[in-house]
């Protein structure tokens, strides 16, 4: 039982759905506790994911098929009965009958009898609805809950980019996510990764010059030799189109704060070459412990670590400086499906303020004629123009500089800055805004 990944999947859902911590942590703490095989904790990440993903989308199935509200039922029982649906309706590759024996026999191992009776009625149910036809649920479709977004976010959202907009964005994010590399060109060539990479059964396709998409075989990606040297990096296109908005060049003194676990630094360190110096930061001593350790992986020695507070430390000066600051993270919310139901409104105004603390506080080591990014993976306004717009009112001797001939057309829009969308780009969702330093 400890090595089945439904069992595991409950744990991990009941303590979500009752502490909200962030996903990623409560899964290493499952994990630490019943130590699964790697095909195990491969299964619950995905069961994991998609269930909160999907989370209120589930519920408000398992409300119309059982006739109980879902505050009635049992945590536990809930748990099954959202993992019963999610592999009925939505995993092609699990029999339905093997969904519903699973899930009868989880329930009586961990509740009793009775519930596991209840768990049989509800699926069985299920497959009754399953059998008129893909209809069946059409006027659930027309629920806000069918969205699977807190209702003050689907508001914002329909404000911000329209209801045809709105829709098409909570329609992307409820899809898994594309997954990316980034080639280190200077090391390899991206026929070499292909070659690789399908050695391994791993398949790819070209996404870019220096980008590939990874089709199948992903949880292959860290234990490969080309991960594991350095020449090959797990990165969405968006969160390197920030590293190539700032345009690090060779022999350049570059800060990069809040950057852990520091995917951007090695980035960054790449373009700067042997005769530049990055220096890396994060609050987080064990985020940093992370970078500091992947030193060894990749082997960018010019790259300095340290645990500093980027809203009040000294830092030395640089010719450029990323400033990736934390946000809510609405726009990478597909790939961390956890955001959505952790996120408050009021969350938008207190990082909008810390941001700026930051931003302002950094500011002050750039060299004269330097360049600055300051980006987020938000898609809230209040955190990404509005906090550039009061620096630059305060701050006179910057100024915004506009496009980049490293990006696509595409990603910068009418005002000069980049700001990538999900629903229309297909990556994840940032933004950036690059400002020198008169």
């Amino acid at each position: 039982m400890k090595q089945d990944a439904r069992f595991l999947s409950v744990k991990i859902l009941n303590r979500f759905t009752k502490m909200n911590e962030q996903l990623s942590l409560v899964r290493n703490q499952i994990f630490s506790s019943f130590k699964p095989e790697p095909m195990v904790k491969s299964r619950t990440m995905v069961l994991t994911n998609e269930i909160i993903r999907l989370r209120d989308r589930l519920d408000l199935m398992i409300e119309h098929v059982s006739g109980r509200k879902i505050k009635r039922l049992d945590p536990s029982l809930l748990s099954i009965l959202r993992i019963g649906f999610y592999e009925i309706i939505y995993d092609d590759a699990i029999p339905d009958y093997a969904s519903v024996d699973s899930a009868v026999n989880l329930t009586k191992d961990i509740l009793n009898r009775k519930a596991s009776g209840l768990t049989n009625a509800v699926l069985r149910n299920l497959l009754r609805y399953k059998e008129k036809g893909d209809n069946w649920d059409i006027s659930l479709r027309k629920n806000q809950k069918w969205n699977s977004i807190p209702g003050w976010l689907q508001k914002r959202w329909k404000d911000q980019f329209g209801e045809s907009g709105a829709t098409a964005l909570m329609q992307r994010i409820n899809q898994v996510p594309k997954s990316f590399i980034r080639v280190n060109l200077s090391r390899v060539s991206l026929n070499e990764v292909y070659e690789g990479l399908s050695a391994s059964e791993i398949e790819v396709e070209n996404y870019s010059d220096n980008y590939l998409n990874i089709k199948f075989g992903i949880g292959k990606i860290f234990s490969h030799e080309l991960f594991q040297s350095g020449l090959i990096s797990v990165q969405d296109p968006a969160a390197g189109g920030i590293v190539e908005f700032l345009d690090p060049t060779q022999g350049e003194t570059v800060l990069d704060v809040c950057a852990a676990p520091g995917t951007k630094s090695l980035f960054i360190a790449e373009r700067v070459g042997a005769t530049g110096r990055v220096f890396s930061s994060d609050s987080d001593p064990k985020r940093v412990k992370l970078g500091k350790n992947d030193i060894e992986r990749h082997r960018q020695t010019q790259i300095e670590w340290s645990i500093k507070d980027a809203t009040k430390d000294e830092y030395p000066m640089a010719d450029k400086i990323l400033i990736d600051v934390p946000c809510t993270g609405t726009g990478v919310i597909g790939r961390k499906p956890d955001i959505r139901w952790r996120r408050k409104l009021e969350d938008i105004k207190d990082m909008a303020n810390f941001q700026f603390q930051i931003l302002n506080h950094m500011s002050q080591f750039l060299n004269p004629e330097g360049i600055l990014v300051y980006g987020t993976c938000s898609l809230e306004p209040e955190e990404n123009w509005k906090v550039v717009e009061q620096f630059l009112k305060l701050k006179s001797d910057f100024q915004l500089v506009t496009g980049s001939s490293r990006l696509p057309d595409e990603w910068i829009n009418k005002y000069g800055y980049l700001q990538t969308l999900p629903h229309v780009h297909g990556v994840d969702g940032m933004f950036a805004a690059k400002l020198k330093r008169k």
